[in-house]
């Protein structure tokens, strides 16, 4: 091996021990954002469209009963 691939293999490892924990806490991250998002997706009620091409009828809502 000659020096001046020593010395990319050197830079290539101080680069991976520099950048490798970011990178990882990046990903676990942006995972953890997407799940977080998944889920709000699936939790969230959307009402259903007609499914013929009706306009639905809206109705008005009593927090009360009678």
């Amino acid at each position: 091996m000659s020096h001046n691939e020593l010395f990319a293999l050197l830079a290539v490892i101080t680069a991976l021990r520099v950048f490798l924990p970011d990178l990882r806490a990046g990903t676990r991250r942006l995972l953890r954002v997407g799940a977080r998002v998944g889920l709000t997706e699936l939790l969230h009620t959307q009402q259903g469209r007609p499914i013929t091409g009706e306009p639905s009828a809206t109705v008005a809502a009593r927090d009360t009963e009678a």
